[in-house]
């Protein structure tokens, strides 16, 4: 099988994977370990993001990263630079609020202090 018209779908239950033709996607199909089904989506890669405006959750196929996503629950555009900017960044007490508590991504903050 030609691995470039494959993808990989991790099981939910036992997290193998699992080698999927791209036509096949959405078929129905088992996992080759556990023998579950395996989730009938498109299964390929997608973000998840939390609107900075209403704080809904929402997932956004990769496919359609740069289509401009809108948040599913207040329609406003979705901060998908976020994803991509360079790690890590620099907080301070001015940016604070836009870069921790507005953040469409979760955060892991690590705190130092000279004293």
């Amino acid at each position: 099988m030609n691995k470039d018209n494959t993808a990989i779908i991790r099981c939910p239950s036992c997290g193998a994977g699992n080698r999927i033709p791209v036509g096949r996607i959405g078929a129905a199909a088992k996992c080759g370990k556990c023998r579950k089904p395996l989730p009938s989506g498109n299964g390929l890669a997608e973000y998840k993001m939390r609107c900075s405006d209403c704080g809904a959750k929402n997932k956004i196929p990769a496919a359609k990263i740069d289509a401009g996503p809108k948040c599913g629950k207040c329609g406003q555009k979705l901060a998908t630079a976020q994803l991509f900017k360079p790690q890590p960044v620099m907080v301070t007490d001015a940016n604070f609020e836009d870069e921790i508590i507005k953040s469409p991504l979760p955060v892991l903050m690590f705190a130092w202090a000279p004293w």
